[in-house]
C-alpha cells in the first residue's frame, strides 16, 4: 500500500512538470501587421504661416520697393487616401482640403503723415495631392510626403498722397509643389492619430498693378508657406 501511495505521488509530480514544460500561447496584439492597406478618410487642425514677397517696379526702371509681408492662421480641413502595405513598408496616395485663416498686412505711412499705403493678404484656403511612403512597426508609421499644392492668394492695397487715393484688388489662385513628412499612430483596427508638417512653395509670379496717370505697377511675388497640424484617420 504504501508503495502505490508513493507511485501515485511521483506519477502526479511528472504529470505537473509536464505541464509546466508546455508551451505559453502568445496573445494576438490588438494592432495587427497589414492594418495600414486600404482607404481611410478623416479630419485634422492645426496653424500655418506664410511669407509673401513682393518686389514692386516700372517698365525701364530698376525695382523701387519691396513687401515682405508675413500671415498667420489657424487651419482646418479634411483628407482621404489609401495605402498599400507590403511588409514594413507603406506606399500610398492623400489629397487633402483645407480652410485657412492665414492673414496678415503692412502699413506704411509716410514721412510727416502726407500719404499713407496699406497692404494686406490673406489665404482663405489651400489644398494638396501627395505621395507617401512610410515604415510601420508596432502599430506605429514614420512617412516622408509630397507632391502637389494649389491656394488662394487674395490681396488688397490702397495708397493716399496729396488728397488723391486708389486702391486696387486681386485674387489669384496658386499653383506650387509641397514636402514633409509625420508620423501616425494605430490605437485600434481602424482608427488612427497622425501629427505632420509640411512645406509650401507656391513660387514666384508677375502681376500688373494699374493706376489712373501713372506707369503700370509690376508686383513680382514669391509665396512660401509652412503648416503643423495633427488630425484622427478612420481605416475601411
Amino acid at each position: 500500500m504504501r508503495i502505490t501511495v508513493a507511485a501515485l505521488l511521483v506519477l502526479v509530480a511528472g504529470a505537473a512538470s509536464a505541464a509546466d514544460l508546455r508551451p505559453v500561447p502568445i496573445r494576438t496584439p490588438l494592432v495587427q501587421t497589414g492594418i495600414w492597406t486600404g482607404f481611410y478618410l478623416g479630419v485634422n487642425v492645426g496653424g500655418g504661416w506664410s511669407n509673401a514677397d513682393s518686389e514692386f517696379s516700372t517698365a525701364g526702371f530698376p525695382s523701387f520697393g519691396t513687401v515682405d509681408n508675413h500671415m498667420a492662421g489657424v487651419i482646418a480641413g479634411g483628407q482621404a487616401g489609401y495605402n498599400w502595405q507590403t511588409g514594413s513598408w507603406v506606399i500610398g496616395v492623400e489629397a487633402d482640403f483645407q480652410y485657412s485663416g492665414m492673414k496678415g498686412g503692412i502699413s506704411a505711412p509716410c514721412p510727416a503723415g502726407l500719404c499713407a499705403a496699406n497692404f494686406d493678404q490673406n489665404m482663405p484656403w489651400f489644398g494638396t495631392a501627395r505621395g507617401r511612403l512610410g515604415y510601420a512597426s508596432a502599430g506605429w508609421l514614420l512617412y516622408a510626403t509630397g507632391g502637389y499644392a494649389y491656394a488662394r492668394l487674395e490681396t488688397n492695397a490702397s495708397a493716399s498722397a496729396g488728397g488723391l487715393s486708389a486702391s486696387v484688388q486681386r485674387e489669384e489662385n496658386r499653383g506650387g509643389w509641397t514636402a514633409g513628412g509625420g508620423i501616425e499612430v494605430a490605437f485600434t483596427q481602424n482608427w488612427s492619430a497622425k501629427v505632420e508638417y509640411l512645406y509650401m512653395d507656391f513660387g514666384t509670379r508677375d502681376t500688373s498693378w494699374i493706376f489712373t496717370g501713372l506707369p503700370t505697377i509690376t508686383d513680382s511675388t514669391r509665396l512660401h508657406s509652412n503648416i503643423a497640424r495633427g488630425g484622427v484617420n478612420y481605416r475601411f
